[in-house]
């Protein structure tokens, strides 16, 4: 097939929609990118030459990313009132993003308590050039020449050590085992597939090397706006403060554990759903239908870091992103998405037991049999 032919089929795919672009990645992209799966040992990362968002504007987004047009959406952000720029030059970080980070061939040791060493990220930079940098590209930038400008949503940019799907508390770095979870079972509606055909062991790699990268693209970022901003740099103390942010979220205690509510039809779940439709649509500044109006059919779109665009769920769809099970749907609910501008549900405000009778509503909410006859006529009164 020519690369011509190739092309066409991908932009013809990405029209068709996410999953079944997902679908074709895993089987033909991130299945096996050619027979090369090592870098070249010449290779070095390239420095950051798209813009940083400094501010976001203060008003919801108009809508969706545009494929292909990542940068021209990130550019317009001044327009609405946000803040970019270009990444200045900074004196000596090139220096030491390569001293310490390596080559993408030959990574240093980092941080051997995330497994960060040379033997498991020179495995890992193999795994994740042959499964992931079609989309996620060199520098994990989200900007892969083959696939990653087209797909919408964008693929993560791992930069600036921001993630979406975390269980560690509101703003922290994921654990392991969130990063692991997203590999597995991938993103529902968009064009991450699952992995969960590979090895557990290579899945461990490739999130080292994830977690790698977004280490590396961190301290890259936090300097050029350091930089812009006249602020001090001291490109040292800013790896060790990144790399305690890592040991803070997996050190962070486990979810509560879910409360014995019954089945869906029993009178103590009936309620839970009732007592979490009520906070869904409570009138308060961090009220669930504020962004998910109509239960999700007319969501209220919002800007996140890296600039791009997020959609808020559609509770009335059988669909959840970053995972459907009830301890997915708490620590969505309870630390928010701050990447993505969703707000946390923090104590004492909201008390686990709040926390968890949203979570019975909203996963319910795409089943109108499960909803109790008062709910189910609110959710659904064009039945």
């Amino acid at each position: 097939m020519s690369a011509g032919g190739s092309r066409y089929r991908l932009g013809a795919l990405a029209v068709a929609g996410p999953a079944l672009l997902g679908l074709s990645l895993l089987v033909a992209g991130c299945g096996g990118c050619g027979s090369n799966t090592e870098y070249p040992p010449t290779l070095t990362f390239p420095p950051r030459a798209d813009r940083l968002v400094l501010k976001l504007p203060d008003k919801p987004a108009p809508g969706p990313n545009r494929s292909g047009k990542r940068d021209d959406d990130v550019a317009e952000l001044d327009a609405h009132g946000g803040r970019t720029a270009d990444p200045p030059a900074v004196a000596g970080l090139d220096v030491f993003l390569k001293d310490t980070f390596g080559t993408p061939a030959a990574p240093n040791d980092l941080h051997a308590p995330f497994k960060l060493t040379k033997a498991h990220l020179a495995e890992g930079s193999k795994l994740y050039k042959r499964h992931c940098a079609d989309c996620h590209n060199v520098t994990g930038d989200g900007r892969g020449q083959k696939s990653g400008q087209f797909v919408v949503p964008f693929p993560r940019d791992y930069r600036q050590g921001a993630f979406k799907f975390v269980t560690s508390g509101a703003g922290l770095k994921p654990r392991r085992a969130d990063l692991l979870r997203t590999l597995n079972d991938g993103l529902k509606g968009t064009a991450m597939p699952s992995f969960a055909l590979l090895q557990e062991g290579e899945r461990d790699l490739m999130v080292g090397y994830v977690t790698y990268l977004a280490a590396r693209g961190q301290v890259e970022f936090e300097a050029l706006r350091a930089q812009t901003e006249s602020q001090p740099n001291d490109f040292a103390a800013r790896l060790k403060a990144v790399l305690a942010e890592w040991d803070r979220a997996e050190a962070a205690p486990p979810l509560p554990a879910a409360p014995d509510d019954g089945e869906p039809d029993t009178p103590a779940h009936q309620e839970a759903i009732r007592r979490g439709h009520r906070l869904f649509t409570a009138k308060a500044d961090d009220a669930c239908a504020n962004c998910h109006g109509e239960y999700g059919r007319k969501p209220v779109f919002r800007y996140e870091v890296w600039g791009t665009t997020a959609k808020p769920a559609n509770f009335v769809e059988p669909q959840f992103k970053g995972g459907a099970r009830p301890e997915d749907l708490f620590a969505r609910v309870r630390f928010g998405i701050p990447s993505a501008g969703m707000p946390a549900h923090g104590a004492p405000k909201y008390t686990d037991r709040d926390v968890w009778d949203l979570v019975r509503f909203v996963s319910a909410g795409s089943a109108p049999a499960k909803l109790p006859p008062d709910v189910r006529a609110a959710v659904y009164p064009n039945p």
